[in-house]
């Protein structure tokens, strides 16, 4: 049985080369190269168009990009190091701090992102808003809301519905729960996601305002039962979660 197999490989593969040509408009020259080199023709059409072919694939450049982590996982972080080194630019640094934050070496990032927002970038909003995200990681969420404010402060037409859920967040967890509703109320019309009305939800809970997270649990269920499957999915850990709320 194995040797019946082995024997039909060959004339697979030929098939699958002859057929791949068709479909791509490599019919000539490539058909009767393939045909007339029986064997030889489909491996050289392997090299020569295939592979070459996958390897740009989107799907294979996260594939040589996850084996090129597991191989040697520190070599991103040792390139922004060496980027980021003395004289490094705003830009290399940032870099660096993220890969910190990547690794779950927060405070250092908060340290690099302050280092870096100094003289003419203490107002740069890519810092500004790595900075606030570094510093929530960290729990200090006064910290967080300082950076955000002078961000906004520094730039008044900033808009971000993920910097927006931060400052919520980080309204949230400094006790400000007034505030915190507030902010979620305001971003909910723009965000991208079922996240923000979810935590609103969780807050009023926590709150004792149970009947007014009800109705926005149950709101978060009727916009996902009648949303696009894709949808969906991406937003099934809080219609989940409203679910689950709602059966309590």
């Amino acid at each position: 049985m194995i040797d019946y197999v082995l024997a039909l490989l060959p004339m697979g593969l030929l098939l699958l080369c002859v057929i791949h040509a068709a479909r791509n408009g490599n019919v000539f020259p490539w058909v009767y190269i393939i045909i007339f080199l029986p064997g030889l023709g489909a491996i050289a059409y392997v090299l020569a168009v295939i592979l070459p072919e996958a390897m740009r694939s989107r799907g294979a450049a996260s594939v040589a990009a996850n084996v090129r982590h597991m191989v040697d996982p520190n070599k991103s972080f040792r390139q922004a190091h060496r980027d980021a080194g003395l004289g490094g630019s705003v830009d290399a640094k940032r870099a660096l701090a993220e890969e910190y934050i990547t690794r779950g070496r927060n405070a250092e990032a908060v340290e690099i992102y302050q280092s870096a927002a100094q003289g003419q970038f203490k107002d740069d909003p890519a810092l500004l808003l790595g900075l606030a995200k570094a510093q929530f990681a960290c729990s200090n969420f006064a910290g967080t809301q300082a950076a955000l404010d002078q961000l906004q402060a520094a730039d008044p037409s900033f808009v971000s519905g993920d910097a927006h859920l931060l400052y919520a967040r980080a309204l949230e967890g400094q006790g400000k729960t007034d505030e915190a509703l507030a902010e979620y109320r305001r971003l909910i019309p723009y965000f991208s996601g079922e996240e923000a009305r979810a935590r609103l939800a969780m807050l009023l809970e926590k709150s004792g305002q149970r009947d007014e997270a009800r109705t926005v649990y149950a709101q978060i269920v009727a916009l996902l039962d009648g949303a696009p499957a894709r949808y969906q999915r991406d937003q099934r850990e809080w219609g989940t979660l409203a679910k689950r709320a709602l059966r309590g």
